[in-house]
């Protein structure tokens, strides 16, 4: 069954406009994602005994935790960083269209 088939029934049985369905799917995308990567920033920052990305790349720049592969995981966390950045803002804008 091709998915806006999928979406249209799901709307009749349940007595949900197909929007709302949408909205309401996209939000839990959103929230599950910002989850798995919040996991994954803790689990980095951790790792390294840090509160921040910007308190990870001082120990770095001080000598206290060593360049590789410290630097490689720093830049991944300021990649997470930039897509929780992201993930907020599309969550804020399907929440102000409810």
């Amino acid at each position: 069954m091709e998915m806006t088939a999928v979406l249209k029934e799901a709307s009749e049985e349940l007595g949900i406009p197909e929007d709302v369905l949408l909205r309401e799917g996209f939000a839990s995308f959103l929230k599950e994602r910002k989850r798995l990567l919040m996991a994954e920033r803790f689990e980095m920052l951790s790792r390294y005994g840090a509160k921040s990305p910007e308190e990870l790349r001082r120990k770095i720049e001080s000598g206290e935790l060593p360049e590789h592969p410290t630097w490689e995981d720093y830049i991944e966390l300021t990649n997470l960083e930039d897509e929780l950045t992201r993930l907020e803002d599309y969550l804020r804008s399907v929440a102000s269209r409810q």
